[in-house]
């Protein structure tokens, strides 16, 4: 099985769904298959609106796959690293607005892949959305905290990237990380609905605004890359990164060396 599915509603709205693994975790060829996905149909001229789903129904992303960054080169990390932040730059600037349909929960860098939508839609009950890395000893990068900071302000970026914590749809509301709740039941349709609302807009409104939207970070995004990925790939593969990866593979607390 393919880790995505491309399916065209329409010639304007284009659903875009995660179906890797159980848990939707992310490993090289995932994000590679999502850059390619996401490469191929930005230049549609028919295109309007993009969904991002989940085949699950527990998770719409946990995040990186543990074993993609646990006893790897030095290399290998950086490869996977620049990888990832390069996929999740792709998403932040996909030409139209985009809309996270989030059925369940949502970790780590399935979280970063949610902020980066235009639009969060999430589940009432069930699912749980959060930034857990400081939870495994890593650090979190700097353009998805400029991001955050800009959706939720400084205090509750502060508090969800220390802490780690995951919360309930009702508090993501609250604090404005995502737009909309809905039940299990109505989350995909009502999200199918506002994206055929934006299927309506002209191919100038559609890509104009996600341009005007988009575009001022694109030079901090450029001067920060190599910053961002030089710091996540050291502290990856320092003992307590590697204690953090190897404890969510063995389903376990991890045990910090300092």
């Amino acid at each position: 099985m393919t880790p995505f599915a491309e399916i065209f509603h329409g010639d304007r709205i284009l659903e875009i769904k995660m179906q890797s693994n159980e848990k939707n975790t992310f490993d090289f060829e995932a994000f590679v298959s999502f850059q390619e996905i996401l490469n191929k149909h930005a230049n549609n001229p028919n295109l309007r609106v993009l969904l991002f789903t989940s085949a699950q129904t527990q998770f719409f992303s946990n995040g990186i796959e543990p074993t993609l960054m646990y006893g790897k080169s030095e290399s290998d990390v950086r490869r996977s690293v620049e990888q990832l932040l390069r996929t999740a730059q792709t998403y932040f600037h996909f030409p139209v607005p985009t809309i996270a349909v989030i059925n369940g929960h949502c970790m780590a860098a399935g979280a970063v892949f949610a902020l980066f939508s235009d639009y969060r839609y999430m589940v009432d009950k069930g699912g749980r959305i959060g930034f857990s890395e400081a939870i495994v000893g890593l650090n979190f990068p700097s353009i998805p905290t400029i991001v955050l900071q800009d959706l939720v302000g400084v205090k509750a970026t502060r508090d969800l990237l220390f802490t780690g914590k995951q919360i309930k749809g009702p508090e993501a509301k609250e604090i404005g990380l995502v737009d909309e709740l809905f039940s299990a039941e109505d989350l995909y349709p009502e999200a199918m609905k506002f994206a055929e609302t934006l299927s309506k807009l002209t191919y100038n409104s559609s890509r104009g605004m996600k341009t005007a939207l988009r575009e001022p970070y694109r030079k901090q995004m450029e001067s920060l890359f190599q910053l961002d990925a030089d710091l996540f790939t050291k502290v990856i593969l320092s003992p307590d990164g590697q204690e953090g990866f190897l404890s969510l593979i063995e389903k376990r607390r991890p045990k910090f060396s300092t």
